[in-house]
């Protein structure tokens, strides 16, 4: 955390003063002695500089999804761009020699080009998210009275519920172009995890006006403080690190989606998985699906654009409660 004189004329108004320094003085500038000593306000560029939460899993994710769908592509590619992360090659190969896979190729395989052969591209994408959330997601939120594990499950949840929704988008124009399931995937993973970059940024002594805050930090505040939210970060790093364009525009109006001028249906169907992913947490007694049938009420005209039926939507959301609680072959890497 550093300090600055509020003169814009005095000397120090660049300056990076130690709060000691700050503090020695009264939080008067002893240059110009009219001049406040206050922290700089951050931007979104010295968010993105300062904080460092991106595993290389993470990274690997745009081009992974570049190189599948490149016809053009070929294993190697993707066993070489897998490759640079030890902790994903090993979690491609425990999957790959769980029953599920060893039952039906025979043996065990020890490399990643055998693992990606066997559970093939498409898990294989699903994997590299998996890890990448688990070590994004893994410090308690302080800020926003989130535990990393909570974060964890509602994102991996959410990723779920788009992957599998996705296709089931019914739109009546010819014209439409149904996004792609990992597209999906990828955007349900990753919405929250601005919440996460500006929860480090503050842990590293960033924002002392945020010391104040009693959680959780809600967006109305962020914009207040910071002058952005967790959102715009959210959008800043999918930029930054090229993601799909076809991923930012439903991100963005996830909160409005009706209003989204990209894909709608696809913007529509986010932010109904992300309201019912916070109505039916994991925790709690076990929930069959008639509860979650009864309990939850999307709105009508957002799910009409989507062209899913309710009972479709429900079930898949209610699939992602079981997915977490017993796992599946990419589950069982918890």
């Amino acid at each position: 955390m550093s300090y600055q004189c509020s003169n814009s004329e005095c000397a120090n108004s660049t300056a990076q003063l130690p709060r000691q320094a700050a503090e020695k003085f009264d939080y008067i500038c002893f240059l110009c002695g009219t001049g406040e000593l206050v922290e700089p306000a951050a931007t979104l560029d010295d968010l993105l500089e300062k904080v460092d939460i991106l595993p290389v899993s993470l990274q690997i994710l745009p081009r992974l999804q570049i190189l599948l769908n490149d016809d053009n592509s070929s294993l190697d590619d993707i066993a070489t761009t897998t490759r640079t992360d030890a902790s994903l090659v090993s979690r491609l190969i425990h999957v790959s020699n769980s029953a599920f896979y060893s039952l039906a190729h025979g043996g065990l395989c020890s490399s990643v080009e055998q693992a990606l052969t066997r559970i093939g591209l498409n898990k294989a994408y699903s994997v590299v998210g998996y890890v990448a959330a688990k070590q994004v997601y893994c410090k308690y939120l302080t800020l926003y009275g989130l535990s990393g594990q909570k974060m964890w499950e509602d994102s991996v949840r959410t990723a779920f519920c788009m992957e599998n929704l996705a296709p089931k988008i019914f739109v009546s124009s010819d014209s439409y172009e149904y996004p792609d399931p990992s597209i999906a995937y990828t955007a349900g993973l990753l919405w929250p995890v601005g919440k996460m970059v500006i929860s480090q940024f503050h842990q590293n002594g960033g924002c002392s006006a945020l010391d104040d805050i009693t959680p959780p930090l809600t967006p109305h505040d962020e914009k207040n403080i910071l002058g952005f939210t967790h959102l715009d970060v959210t959008l800043a790093l999918m930029e930054k690190w090229r993601f799909p364009s076809q991923m930012i525009s439903p991100i963005e109006y996830k909160d409005n989606p009706l209003r989204c001028p990209g894909d709608r249906p696809f913007a529509c169907l986010l932010s109904l998985v992300i309201a019912s992913v916070e109505a039916f947490p994991v925790e709690g007694d076990d929930q069959e699906i008639e509860d979650l049938a009864s309990g939850f009420s999307p709105d009508s005209e957002t799910l009409a654009i989507t062209g899913i039926r309710k009972m479709e939507f429900i079930e898949v959301v209610w699939q992602s409660i079981q997915f977490i609680k017993k796992g599946t072959v990419v589950g069982r890497l918890k």
